[in-house]
């Protein structure tokens, strides 16, 4: 008996041993087989495939697994599968660094399931899955069990808005970086569209113009993948929208919510491959197995799941054996089960099968649809068991808490159960036991003990209340001190403390789950201190601001002063000094007409000596006003032709130009922007220099020019108008010239390079054109050799 016992259990152990190598030709990861009586390991190709390493030149012996963990994570990883053996479990799990075959490490998802035969592990079969692009998981898994709901509630989402009459649309951050933040300030939807999957677009652009028909009005719930604007990412996005209709039925904005489903989607494949390698170590439970491909309806099933559903171990079986042994009254059941699994990914019923002895038992089919990167099914696997004794019923209850625990181990945020009053630490995933700092040494302690430094804190008080009153707790951004390495550092964490009952009802532990947001609770507080220093720095620049403009206003009044004083003066000059200067002309012209003959030689001398010096006091004067008049009059400015300004100083001054026998040669002259009253003046002291000073034993010539300037000669001057443009206006002589070491000297106030025996006049002259050409925003300049004639350069602008 025992003989045929251990012959049955090797018959099973050799059709487990060909399912999975089956299963192990079809799957792209790493699998192995560990005989652990022989001491083997045996590797399929993704050996090679994944990690780079050529079947051949791997190790026969489990060194072909250890020597290639990463040496700080090697000790441990051994010891916790030993440990897993010894104890008697049927499953293993554990992530580490595994060395690929060009010496880089891969961070690794592995997992187990042990073969007992006799209550003896014979043998163990697992799968690795290489992790290292997918580490960064924090999405939660919607079909997860409730426990797992909490922390897809956390799960942050981004927010969209889209006005459908300009195609405008507005991301927040979040929404921008599932684009892979587009450069555009301003988004449109034309754009956006080009940023989806190709093969998603057409269907996202059809449910948008679904909901916005005002006739279908239809939700806009869709998965799609975007390819990243600038990181060319690939990524699933779930988004939820609504569009908002005017009284007339038109659409005004499109508005809704999207978030990441990538890892998600990554998650239900881990999951599906978890659960064909579970089918395998199942049969020699009493539990049938089996995968459907999709796409050719090929059923591969092991003998314990015909016989489970038919009574009859089959080796050729359909896909119809599903329908076809199913109880009448239960095929509702089946059907709501399948179409529940087409939107959630998860096949859960239990039905009533009829064997072929037409006896009736109870079967309960749990499965899994796997999908690939698209989001299409392609397979469907899982597990049939026959329920219907209590022995079978006992066997759910385990599975169920065994799915408990993986769901809290592969949890993608920080995970714990705390049990009874005493808070005993229970199953804390890697994450939480990463938040706490101290190792696993906490698993078995109360939480009091394992976390002193919570006494002084209000987590453990909450927990104490939730005992009490059975009210789950949530908070968002609170502070928790941890000691990490011996020293108290502070953090920050959403989490959520939910009470989990017993078939009783009664409240016998807590689950905690929390998420680490120390960095963007930080960055808000530094926004923060950043914005108030803001703040103050605006009212530091409004009172500094304030107090130039007092000043402003008080230089502008000296200003106004200054201007009105000048005007006194100008007022002054040419009506109080004036009128003595004039009497003292007018007596000593009737002295000498009256008395001219009573007056000896010295005193006629006298007498037009005084004569000279009033008139030349009088000229000064006149220049004096003239120059103050340049100063304080406000001037107008219009179109001012040169050749006609030009032509008014010539008649002017057509006595001097008799006299010294002057050639004025005049070429073309342009329209100029200016004042015509001050152009005259400054033409009219030109010309009249160049008159003056010519030499008496050459004929004087005068040429008068002007040509146009190009843009590079405009940068170079100073104080010009940015908005216009500008012409050289020349007046040329051949006179006595002057050394230009002077050049500066000769436009300021009452400065002579002759004296007044040689050459009359104030000394006012060329300081009057600089006033007016500054005036006019322009550049008065010259260039002269002595006894070889002077150029005076005159820069004015011209009308836009």
């Amino acid at each position: 008996m025992i003989e045929t016992l251990n012959n049955n259990n090797k018959d099973n152990l050799l059709v487990a041993i060909e399912r999975f190598e089956l299963v192990a030709k079809a799957t792209h990861d790493v699998i192995w087989d560990w005989d652990l009586e022989k001491s083997t390991v045996w590797w399929n190709e993704g050996m090679r495939e994944v990690f780079g390493y050529a079947l051949q030149e791997v190790e026969p012996g489990p060194e072909s697994w250890f020597s290639r963990i990463h040496p700080d994570d090697r000790g441990e990883v051994v010891h916790n599968i030993n440990v897993a053996i010894d104890r008697g479990d049927t499953n293993w799990t554990y992530q580490y660094r595994f060395r690929r075959a060009d010496g880089s490490y891969a961070h690794v998802h592995d997992r187990g399931y042990t073969i007992h035969v006799d209550g003896k592990a014979v043998r163990m079969v697992g799968s690795m899955r290489d992790l290292s692009e997918k580490m960064q998981s924090d999405e939660a898994r919607l079909e997860s069990e409730d426990n797992l709901q909490f922390a897809l509630n956390a799960a942050q989402l981004g927010i969209w808005n889209m006005n459908p009459e300009t195609g405008v649309v507005y991301f927040d951050e979040r929404c921008r970086g599932l684009y892979g933040n587009p450069p555009e300030e301003i988004l449109n939807y034309e754009s956006l569209i080009q940023h989806i999957h190709f093969e998603d677009r057409e269907k996202v652009v059809t449910a948008i113009a679904n909901a916005l028909n005002p006739e279908k009005r239809a939700a806009y719930d869709i998965r799609y993948r975007t390819v990243g604007a600038s990181d060319k990412i690939l990524r699933w996005l779930h988004c939820t929208g609504k569009a908002y209709f005017t009284p007339e039925g038109m659409p005004h904005r499109f508005s809704g919510v999207s978030r990441n489903v990538t890892d998600e989607i990554s998650n239900r494949e881990r999951v599906a491959w978890a659960d064909q390698q579970a089918a395998m170590t199942v049969e020699g439970s009493g539990a049938g197995s089996f995968l459907v491909s999709l796409e050719s309806d090929e059923i591969i099933y092991s003998p314990t799941m015909s016989r489970i559903i038919t009574g009859k171990e089959s080796t050729e079986m359909s896909r119809d054996l599903f329908i076809m042994h199913v109880h009448p009254e239960d095929f509702g059941k089946r059907s709501a089960a399948y179409e529940s699994a087409s939107k959630t990914g998860e096949l859960r019923y239990e039905a009533r099968f009829v064997w072929y002895d037409n006896s009736v038992h109870w079967v309960r089919v749990i499965g899994q649809y796997l999908f690939d990167s698209t989001g299409k099914a392609i397979s469907l696997s899982g597990i049939v068991m026959d329920i219907t004794d209590r022995i079978e019923s006992e066997n759910i209850i385990r599975t169920s808490e065994e799915h408990l625990r993986t769901l809290i181990e592969q949890a993608p945020v920080a995970t714990s159960m705390f049990i009874g009053k005493d808070m005993i630490i229970e199953l804390p995933n890697e994450a939480m036991l990463k938040i706490w700092g101290k190792g696993d040494s906490v698993i078995g302690k109360p939480l009091r003990e394992a976390l002193t430094e919570l006494q002084n804190q209000p987590f453990l008080q909450i927990l104490d209340d939730i005992f009490e009153s059975g009210k789950p707790y949530a908070a968002s951004g609170s502070r928790a001190d941890l000691v990490m390495n011996g020293v108290l550092e502070t953090f920050y964490f959403d989490f959520t403390y939910k009470p989990l009952r017993n078939s009783k009802g009664e409240i016998y532990a807590i689950l905690d789950m929390a998420v680490d947001v120390t960095e963007q609770v930080k960055s808000r507080q530094a926004l923060e201190r950043s914005e108030e220093r803001y703040r103050q720095l605006v009212n530091e620049l409004e009172r500094r601001v304030q107090k130039r403009t007092e000043e402003l206003h008080l230089a502008n009044q000296e200003l106004v002063n200054s201007n009105s004083n000048l005007q006194q003066f100008a007022y002054a000059a040419s009506h109080d000094m004036q009128e003595p200067l004039r009497k003292i002309q007018s007596f000593s012209s009737r002295l000498q007409s009256v008395y001219g003959e009573s007056f000896d030689e010295n005193g006629i001398f006298m007498l037009n000596r005084i004569q000279d010096a009033s008139k030349r006091m009088s000229s000064m004067i006149d220049d004096l006003l003239a120059y103050s008049r340049l100063t304080t009059r406000d001037s107008s400015f219009e179109p001012v032709d040169l050749s006609q300004i030009v032509s008014a100083v010539i008649a002017d001054l057509e006595f001097s130009i008799e006299e010294q026998k002057s050639q004025i040669r005049i070429g073309q002259l342009p329209v100029v922007w200016g004042n015509p009253s001050q152009l005259t003046q400054l033409v009219q002291n030109l010309l009249s220099n160049a008159i003056k000073y010519r030499k008496q034993d050459v004929a004087s010539i005068i040429e008068i020019r002007a040509e146009d300037l190009a843009e590079a000669e405009i940068a170079e001057l100073p104080r010009l108008l940015p908005e216009h443009s500008y012409i050289r206006f020349e007046v040329i002589d051949n006179g006595i010239g002057f050394d230009e070491k002077y050049l500066d000297r000769i436009f300021q106030m009452f400065q002579r390079l002759h004296g007044r025996g040689e050459f009359s006049g104030s000394g006012i002259g060329l300081a009057l054109c600089k006033k007016v050409v500054q005036n006019h925003h322009g550049h008065i300049t010259a260039r002269s050799e002595t006894e070889k004639g002077s150029t005076f350069i005159v820069y004015l602008p011209i009308p836009n």
